[in-house]
């Protein structure tokens, strides 16, 4: 009995490898596109070869032979930060017709790839998101076509969290449409003495204003027109530094094909 029991668990160490390789040889070997190109299209080429322009936010493509007569293309996109399959198959006729069209292009070159890096940026979607700073100012439209604008104070699990005049909001990568940051903020510090000044003239002014409908005391009189002078110093700080964000060159990251096409008209 004690070997009846050992025997299946022998002959299932020795079906499972034999299962394994059943499987394999199933796979078909990926089928040289072109020379030039190789085994996958990645999505450079793509463009420059105007194969796949259909497929929205493509990232590769391999060809593998079926049988000899059907071939058939898979193809990775991305959707937001995610990879999704798409399968499309080709006659021995038409997948020979697409290599001869490919090997009749000029090839590729690094200047062009370099030329085509600005259209994807999809390609990068979460490096983009974590590398914009914890403080920036953001403004994000939300699929509903509302805009969400806010301080930026994590990106963490595909999530964005923005500190709003109101609450602090959360906006997962899947609900995003379009962002808007500013890379690097400039800095002008010729400019704070002005600013400073005409903020601090303006607080002042107003206090004088003030002491001039209400009439008050000698002491009290001067003591409003010292407080309008530091408040004025105080929102000139703020006025400074608004002003560098929204003076700031602003990059503009969509994450849906719809609005890549917006921004590259």
């Amino acid at each position: 009995m004690k070997y009846l029991s050992y025997w299946p668990s022998q002959f299932r160490y020795l079906v499972y490898p034999l299962f394994f390789v059943f499987l394999v040889g199933q796979e078909r070997d990926v089928v040289n596109i072109t020379r030039h190109i190789g085994h996958t299209l990645d999505a450079e080429e793509n463009l420059h070869y105007d194969v796949f322009t259909d497929i929205p936010n493509f990232e590769s493509a391999q060809f593998f032979e079926i049988n000899p007569d059907r071939y058939e293309a898979r193809i990775s996109y991305v959707e937001y930060t995610d990879t999704k399959i798409s399968k499309r198959a080709f006659t021995l006729k038409s997948f020979t017709a697409l290599q001869f069209r490919l090997n009749q292009m000029p090839q590729i070159t690094d200047e062009i790839r370099e030329s085509y890096q600005k259209n994807l940026t999809y390609l990068r979607t979460k490096d983009i998101l974590e590398s914009i700073p914890t403080g920036q100012y953001v403004s994000v439209k939300h699929i509903n076509g509302k805009w969400i604008r806010g301080t930026l104070l994590s990106f963490n699990k595909n999530i964005l969290k923005l500190q709003t005049p109101f609450a602090v909001k959360s906006v997962p990568i899947t609900k995003m449409e379009r962002i808007n940051y500013r890379e690097e903020i400039m800095s002008r510090p010729e400019w704070k003495l002005s600013i400073y000044g005409i903020a601090a003239i303006m607080g002042l002014g107003m206090m004088e204003s003030w002491n001039r409908q209400t009439n008050p005391e000698w002491g009290p009189k001067w003591h409003n027109r010292f407080m309008g002078s530091i408040f004025g110093l105080v929102a000139g700080a703020e006025v400074y530094d608004t002003s560098m964000i929204l003076l700031s060159k602003k990059t503009q990251f969509g994450l849906t094909p719809a609005e890549l096409d917006k921004l590259h008209r």
